[in-house]
């Protein structure tokens, strides 16, 4: 190449005194085995500094995650079920305040729950008054039906007797007359016992619907009862409150916020059995494992650092919006034990993988 082509031209990295395109491929390899950034590999190559950046980054740097203390015994306070899937934190016990067993930790507004109930009861009331005038109602047909019955049995045993004498001792026409009576009296007889049987029936069928009505107002008033009792949680264990996180903003629950079915709002950590979890990058997944051994330190003990193993690691991850568009998996690091008097759920953690 001729000199007024080399002007303004960067000078040509070597390695050896060959130039680096000249060299064999081992530094390529070990760029790919280094886990730099793809910029910081580029701007060593073109710097000619291949070996110095790569200097003892063979494996890399040990791993490092966030992570954050939590309890292995806490109670998830979760929303309950509504009718519209919604509900309001009316009442939430302030965040790291310590309950014991059967304190209310937090209360949602069941105001539309409250009403619906009363309502439910209303209509028990008013469906109880309506059964019992129905039955005096049908009750009092029956006996009317059986009364008629009795009438056509008497009936028909007069037309009977009458219906018996001899033309000849009667004569032609009287004697037509009783045989009329007599039919007549058998279909009287015949619609009574058909009037009785309808009047049973429809006795029968009203006293299996009340039933039936009735057990579904209890049903229903008994799940109005139990979503309204739902709307008061209490602590099951003796714990610290800790406050949940909105899984879409990020952002803390506080009192007043409408929050979704499901939603875990708090938990009732017990301090006894603390862990860390941590969320491992995708792209350092590769490099860790269960029965891992690691250092944590604490933003709240500064100076201190703790021994732990990671004792389970998701195998699938997901994304951390906060955090952007990368999946993290998520993983527990269990302590040693020693020294971890002053932890408590919800504080921040480092974790940095011992290689």
């Amino acid at each position: 190449m001729s000199e007024r082509f080399r002007v303004g031209l960067a000078p040509v990295p070597t390695v050896g005194g060959a130039p680096l395109w000249h060299t064999s491929s081992k530094p390529l390899d070990t760029v790919r085995r280094s886990g730099l950034p793809a910029f910081l590999m580029a701007g060593a190559l073109l710097a000619g500094s291949v070996p110095a950046a790569l200097a003892g980054t063979e494996e890399g740097p040990p791993p490092m995650f966030t992570g954050e203390v939590f309890s292995l015994q806490a109670q998830e306070v979760i929303v309950p079920l509504t009718t519209n899937w919604q509900a309001r934190i009316s009442r939430l016990v302030p965040e790291g305040s310590f309950v014991e067993s059967g304190e209310v930790v937090v209360e949602f507004d069941g105001t539309e729950a409250a009403r619906q109930l009363e309502s439910q009861r209303e209509a028990a009331r008013t469906a109880q008054a309506v059964t019992e005038r129905d039955l005096a109602r049908l009750e009092k047909e029956l006996v009317q039906a059986r009364y008629q019955l009795r009438v056509a049995e008497v009936d028909l045993d007069l037309a009977t007797l009458r219906a018996e004498i001899p033309e000849g001792v009667i004569g032609a026409i009287e004697y037509a007359e009783n045989q009329l009576a007599f039919e007549t009296a058998t279909k009287a007889l015949e619609n009574a016992r058909q009037q009785l049987d309808d009047k049973q029936k429809l006795l029968r069928e009203r006293v299996e619907g009340a039933a039936l009505d009735e057990q579904k107002l209890v049903v229903q008033e008994k799940w109005w009862a139990q979503m309204l009792e739902s709307f008061t949680v209490e602590a099951q264990q003796p714990g610290y409150v800790i406050y949940g996180n909105h899984p879409w903003t990020r952002a803390k629950f506080q009192e007043g916020d409408n929050v979704q079915t499901s939603f875990r709002i708090a938990q009732v950590a017990d301090t006894g059995n603390l862990a860390v979890k941590i969320w491992v990058n995708g792209v350092d997944r590769p490099r860790v494992d269960t029965g891992d051994q690691v250092q944590v330190l604490f933003d709240a003990l500064p100076g201190q650092r703790f021994a732990g193993e990671i004792v389970s690691l998701s195998d699938s991850g997901g994304q951390r919006q906060e955090w952007g568009k990368a999946d993290y998996y998520e993983g527990v690091v269990t302590l040693g034990g020693e020294g971890d008097e002053g932890l408590l759920p919800g504080m921040s953690a480092l974790v940095e993988v011992v290689e």
